[in-house]
């Protein structure tokens, strides 16, 4: 009988059979909680006690609750979400260092425009002048980017330059104490062929619009004494602006600039009065003929300009300064909107120059004269007297605008002698000879005889 036969003779109804040797007791199962109770093994528990080894050896994952697929996707989607709000905070980050460097390199320009306004020449310059210059420039947008300013006391001169990102100019102001240099720029205005400005500056400065662009002051200068003739010393303040630039536009910043400078350079003076910011917004237009009365030019408001129709322009200074000016002209504009010429112009001239201006005009009108000896004239376009003011020369000029032969200008644009005669032309001029004489405390005054 072979061993197993013997062995399953031997295992009786109900009994637990062996287990071999060689196949492990395996776990028991947490599910087989029932067979543990039951205490009884039927013949098919071992094939459940085999099932539930291979179970144990190779386990089986559960299936995914509906429960924890919503968490896992909660859990995924918060994830993302902190992904993206990462990636957006980083974006905007980038963006916010580009708007605020692009915010910078925008605002840096205007920026160093107000810093130089506030800095240029000396910070002299008064509210608001610097815009108005930097529209004369050509480019107005152009942003400031260099001032510069320098005082010489050993060669008597102040100098004042701004500049705009283009290389143009926007103000240049260059200002000279020494004689030499006052009268060498004196020289380029009152020249030897009779030429001389046009009109003195506006708002009772001492100065003129400069005939080659521009506009010049000329205070005196206390400080400094006397010159080497016993004259009162006197600064030339020279004012530029950009190409653009009209005389009214920088008569406030020249007066400005004028004061700084006088100050630097020991003059010793009360400040010339800086003109209100309206003298910068438009050329003055003239008042009525009437408001010339009581005024130096009082003889621009009798004879033929006594009623409505006429317009004139008071350029009438303070004080001691190279210039007075006035003119009459027609009210209203011509057929190009333009206000007509003058028909009739008084002039002051002080200063040694008016000895070069006068003879020329003496050689031009074929009067007799030397250029030692000034003398009084008149004739049908041109009246001149002269005095001495404080120890200069001084001429008072009468010239009035006639027709042509041949020409056909407007009956605006000229005065028949008829209306102006020479009668009238000298009694114009004594007024004003008078009157400023008196006014700038002149002595030795000659007028043109009355025949």
């Amino acid at each position: 009988m072979s061993e197993e036969e013997q062995r399953r003779g031997e295992r009786e109804p109900g009994a637990i059979p062996e287990q071999s040797e060689a196949t492990p007791e395996p776990e028991r199962a947490p599910e087989s909680r029932g067979e543990a109770a039951s205490g009884t093994e039927s013949a098919t528990g071992s094939e459940s006690e085999s099932a539930a080894s291979e179970s144990k050896a190779e386990p089986k994952a559960e299936p995914e609750t509906e429960d924890e697929r919503r968490e896992r996707w909660r859990l995924a989607r918060e994830a993302d979400d902190r992904r993206r709000r990462r990636t957006r905070i980083a974006a905007w980050c980038g963006v916010g260092v580009l708007l605020l460097g692009g915010a910078g390199w925008i605002a840096e320009p205007f920026v160093q425009d107000r810093l130089i306004t506030s800095d240029a020449c000396d910070g002299a310059l008064p509210d608001g002048s610097l815009d108005t210059l930097r529209g004369t420039t050509g480019d107005p947008e152009a942003h400031l980017t260099e001032s510069d300013a320098e005082t010489d006391t050993g060669l008597g001169r102040y100098t004042c330059e701004v500049t705009n990102d283009e290389g143009g100019r926007v103000l240049e102001v260059r200002v000279y104490s020494r004689r030499d240099d006052v009268d060498r720029n004196l020289v380029r205005d009152f020249q030897s062929n009779g030429a001389h400005p046009a009109s003195a500056l506006t708002g009772g400065l001492p100065g003129f619009e400069a005939r080659f662009g521009g506009v010049a002051l000329v205070p005196d200068c206390p400080g400094l004494g006397k010159d080497a003739a016993g004259l009162p010393r006197r600064l030339f303040v020279d004012v530029l602006g950009g190409q653009g630039a009209e005389p009214h536009q920088l008569v406030r910043a020249g007066a400005a600039v004028a004061n700084k400078a006088a100050g630097k350079l020991g003059c010793d003076r009360d400040p010339l009065t800086v003109p209100a910011k309206d003298i910068e917004e438009t050329e003055p237009e003239g008042v009525p003929s009437a408001r010339a009365a009581g005024t130096t030019c009082a003889a621009l408001a009798r004879g033929p300009f006594s009623g409505g129709g006429w317009t004139v322009d008071l350029r009438i200074p303070e004080g001691p300064a190279p210039l007075t000016s006035c003119k009459v002209r027609h009210s209203g504009k011509d057929e190009d909107g333009d206000p007509y010429p003058p028909v009739a112009r008084l002039y002051g001239l002080y200063g040694p120059e008016v000895k070069r201006v006068m003879s020329a005009e003496a050689g031009h009108s074929g009067v007799r004269t030397d250029k030692t000896r000034m003398r009084p004239w008149l004739n049908d376009v041109t009246a001149w007297a002269i005095a001495r003011c404080e120890g200069r020369p001084a001429g008072f000029k009468l010239r009035v605008s006639r027709e042509d032969e041949g020409s056909d200008k407007p009956d605006e644009q000229v005065l028949s002698r008829r209306q102006l005669g020479r009668e009238t032309m000298r009694a114009m001029l004594v007024s004003f000879a008078e009157k400023e004489s008196a006014a700038r405390g002149c002595t030795g005054l000659r007028l043109p005889s009355a025949h």
